[in-house]
């Protein structure tokens, strides 16, 4: 559900202008523990006129820049804690989408110890710089551990907002023993044949029926239980005994550990690990890494563990192809007119402009198209029939502001790295006309 969805909340900045980094092996990024909640105590909010803006009149202007600035997480935390007390003594107080972003705001405060373990973990198994995994995870649920939900027939889940098959990936590299303990069948495939995305849908629809009051985002395991194999099997796809069995296996024991904060973590580093080292071009792993003996500057509670700078290029692009898919490797090296082994050193705000940019409108569609640079029969030739491309305007504005909102999520609250390129917003259908003149192509 969140993977577009939250591209369409507001994300609000309080730096006043877009100040580029210029120095990408310290970025004013925050370390894990300063972008998550603290728990400190909240400022008394129940007297304020405006629960988003306002403080106690009795704080003073250090204490109100102390929050804004070193302590932005727990205050965001505070406020959105309030909306949810005002609307509780209040019915309709809200609009549905500020209580569920408050919700996850709320939410993804909890448990904030474990989730710092868990992304210490992952940074140490997968080399994917914190920063990157909690932005991404930020900006996929804000942190919180959301139920199942349709996400466009993908029925993604927990924190790190997995489906069936991204779930089934990690399970699958588990020991015998610890797929046992979570129920989870030995030998099964993780492809569309035996588990496509939309399989789960039969189990979302009775655990819907067991909500109450509550928010579709709110569902838990709990209302999965007693959900039997005859209720769902006979709309799974059509298979032999064996396998229709395994499926009702593999989806119950996703239903009820996919919002586990250690497994979550570990799934989501894993996936965009496997990202990073089969699409993203080699050319944006040789770069923005760190010499023998240097490492991120700003002091954190835990060590930096990784090679990567925090705001890794190459890492960004598996992000993008995560909520976009491998081609956006092919989109940024049709914007460059390179192949991928031949792209230029870039840097996140390179990446940023390269998907906002890349590919030229397809006139009288929703469309931009673009060539497969690898496809090429030699230098200067024509392309191969069969190197066009064609990909959404919509997914080209989403993934763009996708990658510069995670980065928005980790960076220092008085400042500014990245901003979305898009003028006009991000729309479903129709392609703006600043964009239609566009070649699609660097310099030209």
């Amino acid at each position: 559900m969140k993977k577009f969805l939250l591209a369409t909340i507001a994300l609000s900045l309080q730096a006043t202008s877009l100040v580029a980094a210029t120095s990408w092996d310290n970025p004013a990024v925050l370390c894990p523990e300063e972008i998550l909640v603290r728990g400190l105590p909240c400022p008394d909010l129940t007297r304020v006129e405006n629960v988003y803006s306002d403080f106690p009149d009795e704080t003073t202007k250090e204490e109100i820049l102390d929050w804004r600035n070193n302590k932005a997480a727990d205050l965001k935390f505070c406020r959105n804690q309030e909306v949810l007390r005002r609307e509780a003594l209040k019915t309709g107080s809200f609009s549905p989408a500020t209580l569920e972003q408050a919700w996850m705001i709320v939410d993804g405060g909890r448990k904030v110890q474990d989730k710092l373990a868990a992304i210490q973990a992952a940074t140490l198994k997968y080399e994917i710089p914190p920063q990157v995994l909690i932005g991404a995870m930020k900006q996929e649920s804000l942190m919180s551990s959301l139920g199942i939900s349709p996400d466009g027939g993908n029925f993604s889940c927990g924190m790190s907002q997995l489906n069936i098959q991204e779930w089934c990936s990690g399970m699958n590299t588990l020991s015998n023993e610890e797929k046992a303990k979570y129920r989870w069948p030995s030998d099964i495939n993780c492809d569309d044949d035996a588990l496509p995305t939309n399989i789960v849908k039969s189990f979302y629809d009775l655990a819907i029926k067991n909500l109450g009051a509550r928010a579709s985002y709110q569902l838990t395991s709990e209302d999965f239980k007693g959900i039997s194999s005859e209720q769902v099997e006979g709309s799974f796809p059509s298979a032999n005994n064996n396998l229709q069995s395994k499926r009702y296996q593999a989806i119950s024991s996703f239903v009820n550990n996919c919002q586990d904060i250690a497994l979550s973590v570990n799934f989501k580093a894993k996936t965009l690990r496997g990202l990073y080292d089969h699409f993203v071009p080699s050319k944006l792993k040789e770069n923005e890494i760190y010499s023998a003996g240097k490492s991120y500057q700003r002091a954190c509670k835990n060590t930096y563990a990784t090679k990567y700078y925090p705001l890794h290029t190459g890492w960004l692009m598996a992000v993008a192809m995560y909520n976009a898919g491998p081609m956006q490797s092919k989109l940024v090296g049709y914007y460059y007119q390179a192949k991928s082994s031949e792209l230029p050193a870039m840097n996140p705000l390179d990446l940023i402009e390269a998907l906002h940019w890349g590919g030229k409108y397809k006139v009288g569609t929703d469309n931009i198209t673009f060539s497969d640079m690898d496809a090429a029969k030699s230098a200067g030739e024509w392309f191969k029939k069969d190197s066009t491309l064609t990909q959404s305007w919509f997914k080209s504005c989403i993934v763009q502001r996708h990658v510069a909102r995670v980065i928005q999520h980790v960076t220092l609250p008085s400042e500014s790295i990245a901003k979305s390129l898009d003028q006009e917003g991000c729309k479903q259908s129709g392609v703006p006309a600043y964009r239609q003149t566009s070649s699609g192509i660097k310099g030209k």
